[in-house]
């Protein structure tokens, strides 16, 4: 889905730059189509997902075709045969080299974008940690607390570094909290990767049945940043020089676990997780319930 709203959204605007040069000119100029299915590259892992992925993107394209030649009468664009195609590749994104599936030069523009699967630590597959432990140790050996979402802002590390791609994904807001923060983000930092934008904690909501309920954060990140952040926070939206990883403003200061206390008590052998089953949960309902019998409590 995010690859056929780019391809679309590129398209549109493609239009508009034409009306513009033929405004600007003062005369007609025969447009044509630069932007080309064969532009556009994903990595699905569902067999039949990777059949949709492919024949949506040649809707798309007969659909932004038609639009075109709506708007430039002159130019007819032939639906058949169907030419090209996107570079969609079936496998697990996690164990496929993303630099043989779409190679690029230090100077290319990429756009890497996704909302990959998320899953804590705690519910991961066999298969899935091992998916961690093989995109995650090319930058940390302290991995195996880490989300399964880290894979990809570690693999998009190594695709962007040193070069002018950049990446964004949509993400749980667990990897700017806590320890994750720690684990993962330092190794990312290190290779001086910085978050270009980030849109602060929101509700995910869809039109699906029985959806999570998960709270994302959108995270951008760029090689080397050389020009101003921008933060979004609950409609308003900031620019700043720098935006940690708590995706706050301002120099980053990490904090780290630790279970020694500063005092006498015993060490803590586990943090704040709810890990008891919903026993520890009140709704509102019982609440009032039990007030009207024990008020005391």
């Amino acid at each position: 889905n995010f690859l056929i709203i780019a391809y679309k959204e590129l398209r549109k605007l493609e239009i508009l730059i034409w009306k513009q040069i033929s405004s600007l000119k003062g005369q007609y100029e025969i447009p044509f189509v630069n932007i080309q299915l064969n532009q556009f590259y994903g990595i699905e892992i569902d067999d039949f997902a990777h059949e949709v992925a492919m024949l949506s993107l040649w809707l798309a394209e007969h659909q932004m075709n038609c639009m075109f030649t709506c708007e430039f009468t002159n130019v007819q664009i032939p639906a058949l045969p169907l030419r090209t195609n996107g570079n969609i590749v079936q496998g697990n994104a996690c164990r496929v080299d993303w630099n043989e599936v779409c190679p690029h030069t230090e100077e290319e523009e990429v756009f890497v974008m996704g909302n990959p699967p998320y899953l804590g630590y705690s519910l991961q597959t066999v298969e899935q940690k091992n998916d961690i432990q093989l995109a995650c140790k090319v930058l940390t050996n302290e991995y195996k607390k880490l989300d399964y979402i880290s894979c990809w802002f570690i693999l998009g590390t190594c695709y962007i570094e040193h070069t002018k791609a950049r990446f964004a994904f949509v993400s749980t807001n667990s990897i700017c909290q806590g320890e994750q923060v720690y684990l993962l983000w330092k190794p990312i930092l290190e290779k001086k990767i910085n978050i270009l934008f980030a849109y602060t904690s929101f509700k995910w909501t869809n039109n699906a049945k029985g959806q999570a309920g998960v709270t994302c954060v959108i995270i951008g990140c760029l090689y080397d940043l050389q020009q101003k952040a921008t933060l979004y926070k609950n409609n308003s939206i900031e620019f700043v020089t720098k935006i940690t990883p708590y995706l706050i403003k301002g120099q980053l200061h990490y904090i780290t676990p630790r279970t020694k206390t500063v005092n006498s008590f015993p060490s803590i052998l586990k943090g704040s997780s709810p890990t008891d089953g919903g026993e520890l949960l009140l709704e509102k309902k019982k609440k009032i319930e039990i007030l009207s019998c024990h008020p005391e409590v």
